[in-house]
């Protein structure tokens, strides 16, 4: 079987790949075990996915926070350089996502490659939702396929749903060929006879949800859905996927490797992401898989009831012991409910605007009561020469207590607390 059968560029793949052989796999000075039949028994490789280079983080307000989150994401494709060095891996996948785009910049795209063409082994890709195979897409590009000739030989991009050798192993790979497919990728994989294989592990390489996985979360796609349960029981030794941005583990043979930096708040406690998968797998084995951690931003996230202005005092302390001395490398979800004053809603929100200048992004979901205190409401009520201004205070006090209204006592407050404010301010 042909190596790299159906990839995009006209070069030739095996060019740059550091005294790669066909028949016996590569070495990079280490000396591999080999069957008799000539392949490689173990197989050793860097499952990944979900790269999305080039996501603007829209909601990311601070433009100079945004490059940096961008800069970040392509930052990581050394780190795993490195990794798969010290470890002499045989290759890596990338199991959809690469871009998170089909037409990304051009800048994107040289940077990636040029950091991929750092890796030390064979880099095999195959299309996901975002950065999908279909026509006008980036892979089917000449400037691209030039690109990678030039500064990353080791990348190719499996666009075929056919068989591929590689360093002993055989990738059954299932490109998505667009944003959302009805079928399952992977369904062309049924109707392979085993036997017509060759011997080595055999690991399959597919982009999409798992059907009970996506009905856990209703925000995910019901689209490119992958019936895993489908496929021979003896067919596949590593099933290698992506989509999903934390990390799963879905059977002894199916893992997601989520990203290898994070890029979204948890969604649930289990929740794990800044990571690849370093797999040993041989054929009718059970795979051995390693995680490797590869991320170098920090996720928070922080919940608490204020019971009082009192309390802020321990709110400030616990994110304090999440940041440390460190600026420009955190992002916090803050969840806050409970009650304060209107000093204490003003110190509460002086302090998350000097927060936020320490964070890359702040994200809040505040549900507070703002409830004037006595001693706050004493000197707007207590104006025997102004009459009026202490019933407009008095009639807003009252609404700003009418829980069955929230907009109503919101505007009440606000109003309150801009009454305060210009009694301060009298001489």
């Amino acid at each position: 079987m042909d190596l790299f059968h159906g990839c995009v560029s006209g070069h030739d793949p095996r060019a740059g790949f550091h005294g790669w052989h066909s028949s016996a796999g590569r070495s990079f000075g280490s000396t591999l075990e080999l069957a008799p039949d000539g392949f490689q028994r173990l197989v050793r490789f860097l499952h990944t996915a979900d790269w999305q280079i080039g996501k603007p983080y829209a909601r990311v307000c601070d433009p100079d926070h945004r490059a940096r989150l961008k800069q970040v994401r392509l930052a990581v494709i050394q780190r795993i350089a490195s990794l798969v060095k010290q470890q002499q891996l045989d290759f890596v996948l990338v199991a959809g996502d690469l871009f998170d785009s089909p037409t990304p910049s051009r800048s994107d795209v040289a940077q990636a490659c040029s950091s991929i063409g750092q890796i030390p082994s064979p880099v095999l890709v195959i299309p996901g939702n975002h950065d999908h195979g279909g026509p006008g897409s980036l892979w089917h590009q000449g400037w691209f396929s030039e690109l990678a000739a030039e500064v990353a030989p080791n990348l190719q991009v499996l666009l075929e749903r056919v068989p591929v050798s590689i360093a002993g192993a055989v990738v059954l790979p299932c490109p998505l060929l667009r944003q959302a497919a009805v079928e399952d990728p992977c369904e062309w994989v049924q109707s392979l006879e085993p036997a017509v294989l060759p011997e080595g592990p055999r690991i399959l390489l597919a982009h999409g949800s798992i059907q009970s996985f996506a009905a856990a979360d209703a925000n995910e796609p019901s689209n490119n859905q992958l019936s895993l349960e489908a496929l021979p029981s003896d067919l596949c030794d590593y099933i290698a996927l992506g989509d999903w941005h934390g990390m799963k583990q879905v059977s002894a043979q199916a893992w997601y490797s989520g990203c290898p930096e994070q890029d979204r708040f948890p969604r649930s406690s289990d929740y794990a992401s800044s990571q690849v998968l370093v797999v040993e797998v041989e054929r009718g084995a059970s795979p051995q898989v390693k995680v490797e951690s590869t991320g170098a931003l920090r996720w928070h996230q922080l919940g608490m009831r204020l019971q009082g202005d009192s309390d802020l005092d321990l709110l400030e302390r616990q994110v304090q012991q999440c940041l440390g001395q460190r600026s420009g490398d955190d992002l916090l979800l803050l969840e806050l409910d409970g009650q304060l004053s209107l000093s204490g809603a003003a110190r509460l929100e002086a302090w998350l605007v000097a927060l936020s200048s320490r964070l890359l992004r702040l994200k809040q979901r505040q549900r507070i009561r703002i409830l004037p205190s006595d001693d706050e409401l004493a000197p707007l009520l207590e104006r025997p020469g102004d009459p009026l201004f202490a019933r407009v205070v008095g009639s807003l006090r009252d609404q700003s207590l009418q829980l069955d209204d929230v907009e109503q006592s919101r505007l009440a407050v606000l109003a309150l607390r801009e009454l305060q404010l210009l009694a301060s301010q009298e001489v």
